[in-house]
């Protein structure tokens, strides 16, 4: 005897035709309510275990360098994968953890060379500029650097420590000198990169953000207190514009350590 697939109950005799599966209309709109519902959580099942870490860091690290902003997002890197934002969980424990993650796998994608060119200052050199080139392509790397209060346990980020330290070694340096030195080449990169974040995303250039304050900077300058900056022309300009504070801060840093040795040698 048929029963209903739904609420059990006794169905008639079937006649011509298909054999009734349900007794109600209301419960073949249960059934119906019932198969949509097996459907989407299949759905997102299949979904869910398509992630992975990687393809979390990376969606995370596509919208942010798409989008701009001080750092990553669990809810707009969830949608960014069209998956429920707790789904993220399983994978990292929140959006510091994500930020980590996100920077670790940034510099993972951009390894130094080993053993590197000879000699300490092309060592420096080139990994002072490959990680300029780092922030030039993810310019919110030292904004988000700024907004925590300890560097993140990165290994391939602390790698390039590790690597400016290897390059400073057995030249007569202490320790702490050699990690001084390798920290301070970081500290640099980052400090001028940070205004690379500000240019992404703005709606002019630095040269016409100026113009349109002339008439601003005419006034302030009228008054005489500023004689300095009032000589400022192109070369100026030019000068302050964040690559040229980035040349010109390594040049001066690298002599600095040059000198540094020196004086150590000379003891």
């Amino acid at each position: 005897m048929q029963t209903c697939q739904i609420c059990g109950r006794e169905l008639p005799p079937a006649g011509r035709g298909r054999p009734a599966r349900y007794c109600s209309r209301a419960c073949r709109a249960r059934a119906y309510r019932e198969r949509v519902a097996a459907k989407q959580q299949g759905a997102a099942t299949t979904q869910s275990t398509a992630l992975s870490i990687d393809r979390v860091v990376r969606a995370a690290i596509g919208l942010v360098d798409r989008e701009g902003g001080a750092g990553p997002s669990m809810r707009r890197t969830a949608a960014e994968l069209d998956v429920g934002v707790m789904s993220l969980y399983r994978y990292v424990s929140g959006k510091e953890e994500l930020g980590r993650l996100m920077i670790d796998t940034i510099f993972g994608d951009h390894p130094l060379p080993e053993p590197g060119p000879p000699g300490w200052r092309a060592r420096l050199e080139l990994s002072a500029r490959q990680e300029w080139e780092i922030y030039r392509e993810h310019p919110w790397i030292p904004k988000l650097f700024a907004l925590t209060t300890r560097p993140p346990a990165s290994p391939r980020l602390m790698a390039y420590t590790d690597w400016r330290i290897r390059a400073v070694d057995d030249l007569g340096l202490d320790f702490p000198t050699m990690v001084r030195i390798a920290i301070m080449i970081s500290t640099h990169t980052q400090s001028a990169a940070y205004p690379l974040a500000h240019e992404q995303f703005a709606n002019n250039t630095r040269e016409e953000w100026l113009g349109a304050r002339s008439g601003e900077v005419r006034e302030t300058l009228a008054s005489g207190a500023l004689p300095m900056v009032a000589r400022f022309g192109a070369d100026a300009f030019e000068a302050s514009q964040p690559h040229s504070i980035f040349e010109f801060g390594l040049h001066c840093l690298l002599d600095g350590v040059a000198d540094t040795i020196s004086a150590r040698n000379h003891r």
